[in-house]
């Protein structure tokens, strides 16, 4: 299912993107895509990280 949203970016950018006939909502998705899976891998590490602080050092709960 594709969504509709509205972004706000340089005048300028679009235009340029336009004359060169770039696929805006295609590169914009797929840079999207690459930001949401680095910032999960992000938190995952963070939450990694978290539970060695914490002494358990394992996501099992086994010691």
């Amino acid at each position: 299912m594709r969504v509709k949203v509205s972004v706000t970016l340089s005048a300028d950018l679009v235009d340029e993107a336009r004359r060169l006939g770039l696929n805006m909502s295609r590169i914009v998705e797929a840079e999207l895509r690459r930001e949401v899976a680095a910032e999960r891998l992000r938190r995952q590490a963070d939450r990694a990280e978290d539970r060695e602080g914490d002494g358990t050092g394992s996501s099992t709960g086994e010691t």
